[in-house]
C-alpha cells in the first residue's frame, strides 16, 4: 500500500504540490482538515491548524498540551492512513512517524527565502518585507516545533528519499518526480517481498 509523506518549508507552496501529488496518482489527501477529523475520531480534541509549525507557547507546554498524546494519536491516524494506502499526506512529521513503513516516499520541498518571499507575496498579497518576515519567522518557528513535537530537525535531509527545491524545479516536474519515485519504491518493495 502506497504512502507519500511530504514535508515543506513554508512558503514554498508545499500543499498545493502535494494535492497535485494526490490528483496525478488518484490518491487521499491528508493534511490538516483530514487529519483533525481523524484525530476527533481517536478521541483527541485539538485544533492542528493553531499549533502546526508553530513552537508551542509556554502556556500550552505547562497547561494541557500533552506532546505525547498528540504524536501518538497523529501517529496512529497516519498508520491507518497508510495501511489503507494510496494516501499523501502533508505534514506533521509523517517522515517520522511513518519512517519504518514500507513502501513509503518520503518528500521534502525546499525553496530558497527569496522565491519563498515572492511565493508569499503573490499568493497572500502582501509586500515584500512583511513576507519576508514570515519566511524568516516561520523557519525558526518550524525548526522548534519540529524539535518539540518530534525530537528531529524537519531540515535534516536522512529523513527524505529526496528535497525537491522550487527554485530549480516545477510543480509540474515535483509532481512527476514524485509519481516516478513511487514507481521505483513499489518495484524495490514487490522485488524485496
Amino acid at each position: 500500500m502506497a504512502v507519500i509523506t511530504i514535508s515543506r518549508q513554508y512558503g514554498t507552496g508545499g500543499i498545493h504540490i502535494g494535492r497535485g501529488i494526490a490528483e496525478k496518482l488518484g490518491y487521499r489527501f491528508m493534511y490538516l482538515d483530514e487529519l483533525t477529523a481523524a484525530c476527533r475520531k481517536h478521541g483527541l480534541e485539538i485544533n492542528l491548524e493553531h499549533i502546526e509549525g508553530r513552537p508551542p507557547k509556554i502556556v500550552e507546554r505547562l497547561f494541557g498540551l500533552n506532546r505525547d498524546k498528540v504524536r501518538n494519536t497523529i501517529q496512529e491516524v497516519m498508520k491507518e492512513a497508510a495501511r489503507a494506502g494510496d494516501v499523501v499526506i502533508c505534514g506533521w512529521g509523517g517522515q517520522v512517524l511513518l519512517k519504518d513503513h514500507p513502501g513509503a516516499l518520503h518528500l521534502r520541498i525546499v525553496g530558497s527565502d527569496e522565491s519563498r518571499t515572492r511565493h508569499i507575496m503573490n499568493s497572500a498579497g502582501l509586500p515584500y518585507a512583511q513576507a519576508n518576515e514570515i519566511v524568516k519567522k516561520t523557519s525558526r518557528d518550524q525548526s522548534l516545533f519540529s524539535h518539540f513535537f518530534f525530537n528531529v530537525d524537519f531540515s535534516d535531509p536522512k529523513l527524505y528519499h529526496t528535497a525537491l527545491n522550487i527554485d530549480q524545479t516545477s510543480r509540474e516536474e515535483i509532481v512527476e518526480t514524485a509519481a516516478f519515485m513511487l514507481e521505483e519504491i513499489r518495484q524495490e518493495t514487490a522485488a524485496d517481498g
